[in-house]
């Protein structure tokens, strides 16, 4: 059960990361926060790569199929970590992350298209109630009527952008399934997202026109503490994928909103706060079906 462990942990270190980064660096924009997530996990990732290129013979795995499936893993991560740093800056952490809880019914389509995987019924019931503790997390809108949390997408505009940001992962996360299978899992995390960390500055900065040395000058420290949870969350992640299906690997991730409830409390005392704590509660009873009701 070394995979739940991992997803936990993995949850955990990105709920951290975008706390941290909302907390240190939300003023400075949604783009520089890109930066932030990115560049600052590759002083702790870059060693880990450094080792695998010169002690380990393992690293035989450039194949065109591997460069072809990192390639499209880079471009949309990075455009979907646009609309995640946006939708952070914009609105509150414990109204936005929740959206990212719909990913797993999105991968039971990709990982079927891509990997031909299969969701047992039980795994399926664990993440409808997964996403339905997502749905319940803006239960204050039902005033509005049923589908007042769902129009709140277009009312709390950061919630539309996390619900993007999920139909990208779903994508995601299963071409980087696809990359341990062609390579090795810690290889493929260390060097995938150090390509990450140092590519998405670079095209930003294209896109975009950053100082990105006067940044780091200034919010060294900061960015430092943003990329060393997102770096542990990195390892964490790609691990976990090793040994399970994507479906079930990404829904234990979404305990990610769970923590993300709590540190929004703890870092901006946000609103709703036992409201989403018991709409989180029922995440957690799909999780407890997904780790143990699995075939």
């Amino acid at each position: 059960m070394l995979w739940v462990l991992f997803s936990l942990l993995a949850g955990f270190f990105v709920a951290l990361s975008d706390a941290l980064n909302k907390k240190h660096l939300g003023s400075e924009g949604y783009v520089k926060m890109a930066v932030a997530r990115t560049l600052g996990a590759l002083p702790f990732l870059l060693p880990l790569l450094l080792y695998f290129l010169l002690f380990q013979e393992k690293t035989l795995y450039f194949t065109p199929s591997f460069l072809i499936n990192v390639l499209l893993l880079l471009l949309l991560e990075i455009v979907a970590t646009l609309f995640y740093m946006k939708g952070l800056q914009i609105s509150p952490l414990s109204a936005s992350l929740p959206y990212l809880s719909f990913t797993p019914v999105f991968i039971i389509i990709t990982g079927n298209l891509i990997l031909g995987e299969r969701i047992s019924s039980v795994g399926i019931l664990g993440i409808v109630l997964i996403t339905l503790g997502g749905y319940m997390v803006h239960l204050s809108r039902l005033k509005e009527g049923l589908l007042g949390p769902l129009k709140g997408l277009w009312k709390e505009r950061g919630s539309l952008f996390l619900l993007i940001t999920a139909l990208i992962y779903s994508i995601t996360s299963v071409l980087g399934k696809k990359g341990i299978l062609l390579s090795d899992p810690l290889f493929f995390a260390v060097f995938y997202f150090s390509l990450l960390s140092f590519m998405t500055p670079l095209i930003l900065k294209i896109l975009y026109p950053l100082d990105i040395s006067t940044f780091i000058r200034k919010r060294k420290r900061e960015i430092l503490l943003v990329g060393g949870s997102q770096a542990a969350m990195c390892i964490c992640h790609m691990l976990a994928l090793s040994l399970v299906e994507t479906a079930y690997m990404i829904a234990l991730k979404r305990t990610s909103i769970i923590f993300a409830v709590l540190l929004g409390w703890y870092f901006f005392r946000e609103r709703h706060f036992k409201l989403r704590l018991s709409a989180v509660t029922i995440m957690f009873l799909g999780i407890l079906i997904l780790t143990f009701g699995r075939k």
